[in-house]
């Protein structure tokens, strides 16, 4: 979507095709195959040599891909209502039809759920455990309202500690702890690294977009432990400095720059992309594609509780007064003078509070916003017509009205 194509882009896609096409020979080459959700410990499956699969990634994939609202109305055909999480109802309708760009996922041979990123996955998941009858570990993240107490992280941390047994008995081997020790030095690597590649947007003009960030994070979520996707960050970064010291921009002449808060809309990122650049603005940072970052060191101390800590961190898993710290601080660092929220109708742990997010952050920055309503998946639920309308008028009142 940039002015200039992104090399490492290509690398990555090519990566994340190797990774669905290995679990999905998994059960051929006697490979054990974990769902897990997308704020679930995966470095501990790394270390047990599991394939890690998300079904909230793949539901991404099939948004971008224009077929989720085929998939999500198989599952309300079976009963399940349309104003629940997109995600869900693509995974349902993937199971039953095998349907999607990668003809469905492989079979698990157990779940993990943690419901750090939203609490629709503690059922989705037991429904989907009971279809392919196989063990469910459930891993309970407490909401952060303020502060992240020591309490709750001994909670969360010894959860994490009781999977490990859990994940001997299912693999059949030992833990190796020197092995989990280099898998979370290859976490720490690959975040440290995704994290400075984001900070070169807040160069001027961005070498980058938000909405080329959504498809390059795919490394990150799922194989955030993996020596590869250290490897392909490295690459990314010096891309992205390379860009900025030549000059390029995501954007031409860009005039504005923008925070992006929820989802991706994931069959409108070219419409959102383009919409925005006739109009020089350019989105440069998003709560989504920082989520995956890091406030302890995995390494250092305690292992469990640093992930534990790690994990009750992001976004979407702390409140409203938090959660404005954070905005704040991003249109802060990347010189926003303009953000879109997502109102996304599958995303209620992400959506709730922002038109009064959207109303304290004016009045504390007297940065303009807008909120848009559509969906993370279901293009169903997408109005072309009236999401145009309404970002016209906030580009122009960014422009002064002209």
């Amino acid at each position: 979507m940039s002015t200039k194509k992104i090399q490492t882009a290509g690398q990555i896609k090519e990566m994340m095709m190797m990774y669905y096409l290995t679990a999905k020979n998994a059960a051929f080459n006697n490979q054990t195959i974990g769902w897990i959700t997308s704020g679930g410990p995966v470095e501990l499956l790394l270390t047990f040599d599991i394939i890690p699969i998300y079904p909230e990634n793949h539901g991404a994939m099939v948004g971008a891909s224009k077929m989720g609202g085929g998939l999500a109305e198989v599952a309300e055909g079976m009963g399940y209502s349309p104003d629940l999480c997109a995600y869900f109802r693509i995974d349902v309708g993937q199971a039953a039809t095998g349907g999607g760009p990668i003809a469905g996922l492989p079979k698990p041979n157990f779940l993990i759920c943690a419901n750090n990123i939203c609490k629709t996955v503690t059922k989705w998941y037991e429904i989907q455990a009971a279809r392919y009858d196989v063990p469910l570990f459930m891993v309970d993240m407490p909401f952060i309202e303020g502060e992240i107490t020591d309490h709750e992280v001994k909670y969360v941390a010894q959860q994490l500690r009781e999977l490990v047994p859990r994940l001997e008995e299912i693999t059949g081997r030992a833990f190796d702890e020197q092995k989990f020790i280099q898998v979370l030095e290859r976490s720490r690597d690959g975040i440290r690294l995704w994290m400075e590649c984001l900070d070169y947007c807040g160069a001027v003009p961005a070498p980058l977009s938000s909405f080329d960030t959504f498809f390059l994070m795919g490394p990150i979520v799922t194989l955030r432990g993996d020596q590869r996707t250290v490897d392909l960050y490295k690459s990314l970064l010096v891309e992205m400095r390379e860009r900025v010291e030549q000059g390029i921009s995501a954007v031409e002449n860009e005039k504005h720059r923008l925070l992006f808060d929820n989802i991706p809309m994931w069959y409108a990122t070219k419409y959102m992309f383009n919409k925005l650049a006739e109009r020089n603005a350019a989105v440069v940072t998003a709560t989504y594609t920082a989520s995956w970052s890091m406030e302890r060191d995995m390494t250092q101390g305690d292992a469990f509780e640093a992930m534990a800590y790690n994990y009750l961190a992001p976004y979407i898993n702390r409140g409203f007064e938090t959660r404005l710290s954070m905005l704040e601080g991003l249109i802060r660092k990347f010189k926003c003078d303009g953000f879109v929220m997502h109102s996304a109708r599958s995303c209620k742990a992400y959506s709730l509070g922002q038109y009064d997010l959207r109303d304290a952050l004016t009045e504390r920055l007297s940065v303009p916003g807008v909120v848009i309503e559509g969906d993370i998946a279901d293009e169903r639920m997408w109005s072309e017509g009236q999401i145009g309308t309404r970002l016209e008028a906030f580009l122009e009142a960014l422009n002064g009205g002209r």
